[in-house]
């Protein structure tokens, strides 16, 4: 009995802690609690810091980890640190500095590779970018500064009515955002700050080729991320890639298959070294042109080497300029040709285009459409060409238009539209852990041709 009391006793404190251990996986997880930033000193983007300024400090919602911290950046943005960061109370980061006169200033609060920036729970702080601007040394009386900035306003506003090629594709109320941003453009305490709150206008526009530049310092006003569906691992696991020049690299399948990686339409591509690899593959049974990492150029260096592909002359492509105000004001369209060489390579071609493929590139992309054999496989292009031209707004500040609208051959503009390939593939940043999609794709319908040619 003794013995039968024993077992039933331990059945049941069995049972039980697997009822409290189900209960325990039913139960929601805590929410994980991101710790957030209440206030920066200086706060971010702020254009009149005071050079004279020796500490920057940082205060959380919530007690942090005082074990650790992670300041991001390097190079001349970057200010020089006088002393280590200091935790001040579990919610206060001080940092002691030393600024330098009119200087754009740059960190990071946690970055990738570093992340000790965290909770008292352990949770880290997401990468906080912080950016802000000291004054000159010397700064312009203020109403002599208002008076150059209301100069500057009218220019700009002018120049955009003109010359802005892609004016009305994205912003349709000029009116609005003017009145938006006009009050703190005209209100600008220094040029630099009058540069950053036009490129913050500008960027509505949604425009990769519309920037401002003052001094040394260019300042994008749209720069998405894109992500230009290639990985040199994944194309390294088929080819052992050879360098043509420091943007340019070849290779070949075990079964006569050519390769050419071009990454960008600078003088550093080396044209006659690529021109020279090309006469090497003319013997190839096929070749691959693989552009996806290219984001343009000198558009005359991507018709000298798409000129070893096409027989004749062809427009590959068109484009119009804006030479004045209003919806009519643009110029005649202009037809772009090319030229074929007297030998050409006359076997099937495969261009692998994909979004980060833009500008100059989008032109060779069109350029290899009126090639003999060769077909565009992967995805649409970028959509993204404007020949922009600077134009100056008398304080010091340059603003770079998009000058022209670029036009399929057909007459209709690719801005934001990009130029769709031949053979659609399908893919995302996953399908590249074990494999090239496009790449992959593009081997099989060469190889085809090869079988059917024979």
């Amino acid at each position: 009995m003794i013995r039968y009391a024993m077992i039933r006793s331990l059945l049941l404190l069995l049972s039980v802690c697997g009822f409290l251990a189900a209960q325990e996986e039913q139960a929601p997880k805590p929410e994980r609690v991101w710790p957030k930033i209440v206030s920066r000193i200086p706060e971010n983007l702020a254009t009149t810091v005071d050079p004279a300024t020796t500490e920057l400090v940082v205060v959380f919602d919530v007690d942090m980890d005082r074990g650790g911290h992670s300041i991001c950046g390097g190079g001349k943005s970057f200010p020089k640190f006088t002393a280590r960061p200091q935790w001040q109370s579990p919610r206060k980061l001080l940092l002691t500095v030393e600024l330098k006169p009119d200087v754009e200033y740059e960190l990071s609060l946690n970055c990738s590779s570093a992340r000790k920036i965290r909770s008292k729970a352990g949770t880290p702080l997401p990468i906080i970018k912080w950016q802000f601007t000291t004054l000159p040394a010397n700064p312009r009386p203020v109403a002599e500064q208002h008076k150059r900035n209301e100069a500057a306003v009218l220019k700009l506003e002018q120049l955009l009515d003109e010359r802005y090629s892609y004016r009305d594709r994205k912003i349709k109320e000029w009116a609005q955002l003017r009145a938006e941003h006009g009050p703190v453009l005209r209100a600008a305490r220094t040029d630099r700050a009058f540069a950053v709150e036009a490129a913050r206008m500008l960027g509505k526009a949604a425009d990769m080729h519309l920037s401002v530049r003052y001094g040394e310092t260019t300042y994008t006003t749209w720069k998405p991320l894109i992500d230009p569906l290639y990985r040199t691992f994944a194309v390294r696991r088929l080819f052992k890639l050879e360098s043509i020049s420091s943007r340019a690299y070849k290779a070949r399948t075990k079964d006569g298959i050519g390769y050419l990686l071009i990454i960008g339409w600078q003088e550093e591509v080396d044209v006659e070294r690529l021109v020279g690899a090309i006469a090497e593959m003319m013997d190839a049974k096929a070749l691959v042109i693989d552009v996806r990492m290219n984001t343009g150029g000198d558009e005359r260096i991507a018709r000298q080497v798409a000129s070893w592909f096409v027989e004749g002359t062809h427009v590959y492509a068109r484009n119009r300029s804006r030479t004045g105000p209003g919806a009519d004001g643009f110029g005649e369209i202009h037809d772009r040709k090319i030229t074929g060489h007297d030998a050409v390579y006359d076997r099937p071609v495969a261009v692998l285009a994909g979004p980060r493929v833009m500008s100059a590139n989008e032109s060779f992309v069109l350029m290899m459409k009126q090639a003999r054999d060769a077909m565009i496989v992967g995805q649409t292009t970028s959509g993204s060409s404007g020949n922009p031209k600077p134009h100056d707004l008398g304080n010091g500040i340059t603003i770079m238009l998009p000058s022209w609208q670029a036009l399929r051959p057909d007459g209709t503009c690719w801005e934001g539209e990009g130029i769709a390939p031949d053979v659609v593939v399908p893919c995302t940043s996953r399908d590249f852990k074990d494999r090239d999609p496009s790449l992959d794709k593009a081997l099989e319908l060469l190889r085809a041709k090869i079988a059917k040619g024979k």
